[in-house]
């Protein structure tokens, strides 16, 4: 495997913790190690390779770092792609993958986590009281996801299946990798003792969680979101990807 970043971006309570540790060991089983990146690209406190922005001197020296490793590196993120990072992507020296989720789920895993953060005074998510709050925090993320599905060699992946398809996804991640590995292998590894994030678990729980004015309010407020990436499978294609529209289409229904 020839060195490589994988950016591992995710909009809020998406799955990409999960994602991210899939891609991390489907690497590390077929013999690339995923060692930590210095501290200054990922934050000294950091057990997981995560990187916020980069610069161009920041982008440079990533880079360098991985080809100083020598093969691929996967890097978390909840950031919109950086002009350098762009590059990286569009000259082929990075791939990505970028999760989302029905919204009214993210806003009710959103709610979760800001009652628990509150309780044990994390400042994180504390600011997430309401359904309007967590509504606007998902308005705001709508931009950074486009800006990654705008992206050449970009696979995009429904929490629905990060969770609940678990052996299709790590298969999805292989072939986007093209490297060799076994679905249930990788999954046994990730599930035994990895922070994932996981909260409830519960597939399409606005279904059972919400009333059905708040479900109706969000199906309307996120109507093109919900129409280009979750209702139409006309957009998919047999690998389970979506097929994007252009550029201009794609940013005005997101």
């Amino acid at each position: 495997m020839k060195p490589m970043v994988y950016f591992s971006y995710g909009m809020t309570k998406c799955g990409t913790t999960l994602a991210y540790h899939m891609v991390s060991e489907a690497l590390a089983q077929a013999g690339a190690e995923q060692n930590r990146l210095p501290d200054h690209l990922i934050g000294p406190n950091r057990k997981i390779n995560f990187g916020a922005h980069f610069t161009a001197t920041q982008a440079d020296e990533l880079w360098q770092a991985v080809q100083s490793i020598g093969h691929p590196i996967v890097v978390k993120t909840h950031t919109r792609p950086d002009p350098a990072i762009v590059q990286m992507m569009q000259d082929g020296r990075a791939i990505a993958h970028a999760c989302y989720r029905d919204p009214r789920d993210m806003a009710l895993s959103m709610l979760d986590h800001g009652a628990r953060a509150r309780t044990a005074g994390n400042p994180a998510f504390s600011e997430i009281v309401t359904l309007d709050d967590a509504k606007n925090g998902i308005r705001n993320q709508c931009d950074s996801l486009t800006a990654w599905l705008r992206l050449p060699n970009i696979l995009p992946l429904n929490f629905e299946n990060i969770a609940f398809d678990m052996p299709t996804t790590v298969q999805r991640l292989l072939d986007q990798l093209r490297i060799e590995g076994d679905p249930d292998r990788i999954i046994a590894k990730v599930l035994d003792g990895r922070f994932t994030q996981l909260n409830k678990g519960i597939s399409k729980r606005h279904n059972a969680e919400m009333s059905a004015q708040n479900n109706r309010e969000f199906a309307c407020e996120f109507a093109p979101f919900m129409a280009l990436l979750l209702d139409n499978p006309r957009k998919h294609a047999t690998d389970g990807s979506i097929i994007l529209p252009p550029p201009h289409e794609l940013r005005d229904s997101v």
